[in-house]
């Protein structure tokens, strides 16, 4: 039987979303199924860390593989999300029992996409497939000038939308006729979450990220020290509690608690000045964070793209264009591909078109 699918994993906190691409005569995948599957939190929570729920995800993976009807022989490889290991480059890595044992390292921030590379591993196991991950979040390249934090001993390091963001930036190179490598871009990728990205050579050489950089629907961006070191000696926090505040419970949540652009446009439409005001404060920082990412580019930019869930707001685009407008062209690519993302740099890698990371184990 010959082997033409990709099969897609992506892990993430309450939910594993699971995609098989068919490729084609002429070079590109099609999608053959693709599925979300929502798993009940506290469900999560019995399991005593994050490694102890890759067989049930393998599991649920496998069962939807099932109910699909689909024979797992057609598959060339299994691509997962990318995890949280320090000093990754973007593109892909080949996975290793090394990688998948330093991936679990308590070293590591423990979030669910680090389940990305054992799964993709056990689920192709059978098969004498290669597994990969694809464009981890920290997959930035940042140069020795961009890693100097202001503190010595403290060094500043990539932590971005990586994956959608250079999947934009590739699906809009190839839309002008030209080569991702030969683009200097900006991305935007609005979600839960707000990270900008420098594109350089086909690498992200800096970023605003979600703990320095814009708020957010949920989380605070960078807040000033002192202000944030009064709060956090306080002694109304604990450590955990602030990482918390940083990370789902700032942004717009803590001023009108709600994550959802809708709801704050709703209120907005409604009369709601404080709405008003604090979206107009996130669209500001937006584009703050945008002109800041000019600079690592030396001003030459060929297109600043708005991208995630949240670019499907007009008003919200369109405030961000208001304030940076004057900085290039701006593309708005709302949603996000990251399943179709993952496939795609597992197939130009099994196909030969793109070049496989080594992993140098910690």
């Amino acid at each position: 039987m010959k082997k033409t699918d990709i099969l897609a994993v992506n892990p993430g906190s309450t939910s594993t979303k699971v995609g098989v691409y068919r490729s084609q005569a002429d070079g590109t995948l099609s999608e053959l199924f693709v599925e979300t599957i929502n798993h009940n939190p506290n469900h999560l929570l019995e399991f005593e860390n994050l490694e102890a729920q890759l067989p049930y995800r393998k599991e649920v993976i496998e069962s939807v593989l099932k109910d699909n009807g689909y024979d797992c022989q057609q598959l060339m490889a299994v691509v997962g999300r990318g995890g949280q290991i320090y000093g990754l480059k973007s593109g892909g890595y080949g996975v290793t029992p090394a990688f998948c044992r330093d991936m679990m390292s308590p070293r590591n921030v423990q979030h669910a996409s680090n389940l990305g590379a054992p799964l993709a591993m056990e689920l192709a196991k059978p098969y004498g497939i290669p597994s990969f991950i694809y464009d981890s979040t920290r997959g930035c390249e940042l140069s020795d000038v961009a890693k100097i934090s202001g503190f010595d001993g403290l060094v500043r390091f990539g932590n971005a939308h990586v994956l959608n963001s250079r999947a934009q930036c590739i699906e809009y190179a190839a839309s002008q006729g030209r080569e991702y490598q030969d683009m200097q871009m900006i991305v935007c990728h609005m979600g839960g979450g707000i990270t900008v990205t420098a594109h350089q050579d086909g690498r992200i050489i800096d970023d605003s990220s979600y703990d320095e950089g814009p708020m957010s629907p949920e989380r605070t961006g960078g807040i000033q020290l002192t202000t944030w070191t009064q709060l956090c000696y306080s002694g109304k926090y604990t450590e955990e509690e602030a990482q918390k505040i940083i990370c789902g419970k700032g942004g717009l949540f803590s001023y009108l608690g709600v994550t959802d652009c809708r709801q704050v446009e709703k209120m907005i439409e409604e009369g709601d000045q404080k709405a008003a005001t604090v979206y107009e404060a996130m669209a500001y920082q937006v584009a703050k964070s945008i002109a800041e990412m000019t600079v690592p580019l030396k001003g030459k930019v060929d297109a600043i793209i708005l991208t995630g869930g949240a670019a499907h707001s007009k008003k919200l685009t369109g405030m961000i264009q208001d304030y940076a407008g004057h900085l290039g062209e701006f593309i708005i690519m709302p949603g996000e591909k990251e399943l179709e993302a993952l496939a795609a740099g597992a197939y130009r890698i099994v196909t030969g078109k793109e070049t496989v990371n080594e992993y140098d184990p910690l």
